[in-house]
């Protein structure tokens, strides 16, 4: 059996790809676009998490549309080029979101997607190092040996950690975030994500001393050496090639595809491009099943090349339609963020001391290099997931849910996005879900304003958890090497636009407030200039960036409600051996990195198909 991964050598398509291949009677192929970086401390050294963004030895370098509502602002969105893709590429937190979110997915029509069906297989892909430190964070403590089992991996191949050196920033931050009412969550794995807590980072410790622990040192390390699989390197797949002639394609596409929604087309074969060469291409025969895990972005642009999605688009590109699909590449959704730093004294210990001092730096590059230890063997990130409850009024929270129920009966909303905003409206007065996630990181140089020489600073990321904007990413011409359309529609409604401006104001008051707030000397970007509600509506207009976390733009749900994907089986629709597995197939958002999520998705992928998943 030879089975294809067109776009897929990023993190779930190399997690399938080693689990189909533990079966020595299976072939696998994987093509990725991207080199394989070894030892590439761009990619290995967690201090250096964010220098490979936009660099095009690391980065698709994708960017959006004009953005209306941005003052038409055009925005990168960066994505792994590489093999483990954007797993290499990260801000390497391993989290999860609370348990509602997931079963949101199978309220919606994801059957089989839930927190129970998932939770073995987050557990699958880890093997977590127990935190050593646990008075870090007030009012912490030490999860339970039997809890930890329960919701903790102990023999997976990814290997997360927590940090071992933290700022004294730390507990006067924390003990703010406490006195405005969000408490901190000893263990935010276990179902209710919500609180400030201390984060897993995808750091190994144990086995790769201080390294990024990602898809292509992890499994692809595991299978790289079997006979069974092959890895086709600088090779992008443009195109999925289907049995049946054109005049057969054309007849039962419309007659069998669209009408009936039968499986009728088989994959047989995948087009590739080398990169960075001459342009040779060459063709990959498919025996048995083709599996697409090229992202939310670049699943959609391969399906579309080859013929799968909106025939208004497809004619418009010049692409002959065999699959009538309209939802490939609608329900675009990211978290937008909003970055703010702030000038704190310099006696305190944060990463601006690898800026300011060079025997410093010296020292820590010195030690990293001999034990894999010292402060570039860390990314300290302090998480705040809060609902809206715990840190706005009742008055705020009442304004937003009007506004949501505008967009559901709002005319012309198409059926999935009415139920979407449904479920979105709940979420905004539950408990256990959050709606806006702060990220604290004791540092400054991550915004436009850049640090001056000598300063320390904390930076605080505001970022949107349901955000009710839905955008798109579609193909405009039939050229398999342009980049796609990306349209994520940021901030096109007031829900969004309302939770952006008080997200931004609070960050503020939390640097003000005991007993983070004497500790702070000013607020460097956007400044303190920015006092009215217009001028932090410009500041969200134009400060604005991805958190890197695009989905659901082929999704797991019913074909009549606009999903691209059979949630039982991942097969695109109309299709007989067309799969996909990756971030593209979640239906909705989720509060968390979807790092981890993406993992856990492609290991219950693995075993549906195998046919190890009851009932399928």
């Amino acid at each position: 059996m030879l089975t294809l991964y067109p776009a897929g050598g990023g993190t779930a398509g190399l997690v399938v790809a080693t689990r189909l291949s533990e079966d020595p009677g299976t072939t696998v192929a994987v093509i990725e676009a991207g080199p394989h970086h070894v030892n590439e401390p761009l990619v290995d050294t967690p201090e250096f998490f964010s220098r490979a963004l936009g660099n095009p030895a690391f980065d698709w370098r994708f960017v959006t549309t004009p953005q209306v509502n941005l003052d038409n602002a055009v925005l990168p969105q960066p994505r792994g080029k590489m093999l483990g893709g954007s797993s290499g590429l990260n801000f390497i937190v391993w989290d999860r979101a609370s348990q509602r979110e997931y079963d949101a997915w199978e309220q919606l029509g994801a059957t089989g997607w839930n927190w129970n069906s998932l939770l073995p297989y987050f557990k699958k892909s880890e093997t977590v190092a127990p935190q050593l430190q646990t008075d870090i964070f007030p009012e912490a403590s030490q999860p339970s040996e039997a809890s930890f089992d329960t919701f903790h991996g102990r023999s997976g191949p990814v290997q997360p950690s927590y940090n071992v050196i933290y700022s004294n920033v730390t507990v006067p931050y924390v003990e703010t975030i406490n006195s405005i009412g969000v408490p901190t969550n000893s263990d935010p794995y276990t179902g209710n994500a919500t609180g400030v807590y201390n984060t897993e980072v995808a750091i190994d410790r144990v086995k790769n001393l201080g390294k990024r622990s990602y898809a292509a040192s992890t499994y692809f390390n595991i299978s790289s050496d079997r006979p069974n699989m092959s890895v086709f390197l600088s090779s992008q797949a443009t195109k999925i090639n289907f049995d049946l002639g054109d005049s057969i394609v054309s007849l039962l596409s419309s007659l069998l595809s669209s009408f009936l929604g039968l499986e009728t087309m088989r994959a047989s074969s995948v087009d590739v491009v080398a990169v960075g060469d001459n342009g040779t291409t060459g063709r990959i025969l498919a025996r048995k099943e083709v599996i697409v895990s090229g992202g939310a972005f670049g699943t959609p642009h391969l399906l579309e090349l080859s013929g799968i999605g909106n025939p208004d688009i497809l004619r418009e590109a010049g692409i002959q339609t065999l699959i009538d699909l309209p939802a490939v590449g609608e329900n675009l959704q990211d978290h937008p963020s909003f970055t703010q730093d702030f000038e704190v004294q310099n006696t305190l210990f944060t990463y601006d001391l690898l800026r300011n001092n060079a025997t410093f730096n010296a020292s820590q590059s010195a030690e990293y290099a001999e034990s894999g230890t010292g402060l570039l063997a860390n990314v300290q990130f302090v998480l705040t997931f809060s609902p809206l409850k715990d840190i706005f009024s009742s008055q705020f929270m009442s304004m937003v849910q009007e506004e949501a129920t505008k967009l559901i009966n709002a005319p012309g909303i198409s059926s999935l996005a009415r139920r979407q905003h449904r479920i979105t409206r709940d979420f905004l007065t539950a408990d256990d879900v959050a709606n806006v996630e702060f990220i604290m990181f004791p540092g400054g140089g991550r915004t436009k304003v850049a640090p001056a020489p000598g300063s320390a600073y904390i930076t605080v990321y505001t970022c949107l958890m349901h955000p009710f904007s839905r955008g798109s990413v579609h193909i405009n011409t039939s050229d398999p090497l342009a980049s796609p359309l990306i349209d994520p529609s940021y901030l096109d409604n007031d829900v969004d636009r309302q939770l952006a401006l008080q997200g931004v104001k609070l960050a503020r008051k939390i640097t003000q407030t005991k007993p983070l707030g004497p500790l702070v000397i000013s607020d460097h970007s956007p400044g303190a200039n920015v006092t009215t509600d217009a001028d932090w509506i410009a500041f969200t207009k134009n400060g604005l960036t991805t958190t890197y976390h695009p989905i659901g733009t082929a999704a797991m749900l019913p074909r009549e409600l606009g999903g691209v994907v059979d949630p039982l089986t991942l097969k695109v629709y109309g299709t007989e051996n067309l799969r996909i597995v990756d971030a593209s197939l979640m239906p909705m958002l989720i509060a968390t990195h979807p790092q981890s999520t993406v993992y856990a998705i492609a290991e219950r992928a693995s075993d549906i198909i195998r046919g190890r998943v009851f009932g399928l």
